[in-house]
């Protein structure tokens, strides 16, 4: 596994084992000596080329990720609670499920992004590249978002009861505190369709008891029955 080292300034040792790992397809195996490390451990990444990797379900909770590439890894349901990741690169990774709670992706790399119902409540986006990420269904409650960029990306059903200040096409817009809108957005379109349908049913109603009038028809006196 060839790799570019010249930015790494991590352990060399938590490197190895996680890479080790990886390559014989036994993440349990980097998990198993997390846990034995206690809750105080740290893994300390910085700077590494974990690119396109195959990290689901692993454990980064706190890690050192500063820097790191982890660009087009899978990363599904991986734990990264708590993880620094400031100016990371994760253009294209699978994050489906990962937890983020409180983690710092400040000026990270989000392009393309699968964050599909990531949990993430409080973690730190501050201007964070989402260009085209999916977001859809993710916890983003109480999340930072100041300067992120969001163009083009999904957001269908995500929890954002943030203050938000998002650059979009080189505008910025600051939303108030408990700003919501793609939740708000999506509840008025389910109003508006319940609205058209009952107007519907109405004027189909009306039009049935104007022919019946035509026609001379007659409403039964009682229902028949079955």
């Amino acid at each position: 596994m060839q790799k570019d080292t010249a930015r790494f300034r991590g352990n060399p040792r938590h490197l190895s084992l996680l890479t080790d790992a990886v390559e014989k397809g036994e993440i349990s195996a980097w998990n198993s000596f997390v846990r034995k490390n206690g809750a105080s451990f740290r893994a300390r990444l910085a700077g590494a080329d974990l690119s396109g990797l195959s990290l689901s379900e692993v454990r980064l909770d706190g890690a050192d990720l500063t820097d790191a590439d982890l660009s087009d890894c899978l990363m599904v349901r991986a734990n990264l609670n708590q993880a620094r990741i400031r100016g990371g690169n994760l253009a294209g990774a699978d994050l489906t499920s990962a937890r983020l709670a409180h983690a710092d992706l400040t000026n990270a790399n989000l392009r393309g992004a699968d964050m599909n119902h990531v949990k993430a409540r409080g973690v730190i986006l501050s201007g964070a590249d989402l260009t085209g990420a999916n977001l859809d269904g993710a916890d983003l409650s109480k999340a930072s978002l100041k300067g992120a960029a969001l163009t083009g990306s999904s957001r269908s059903g995500a929890k954002m009861k943030v203050r938000v200040k998002v650059r979009s096409s080189s505008i910025e817009r600051e939303a108030d505190v408990n700003y919501s809108p793609w939740l708000k957005a999506l509840d008025e379109e389910s109003r508006l369709k319940e609205f058209r349908r009952i107007q519907e049913e109405k004027k189909a109603i009306a039009e049935r008891e104007r022919l019946d009038r035509k026609l001379g028809r007659r409403k039964p006196l009682f229902n028949r029955v079955k």
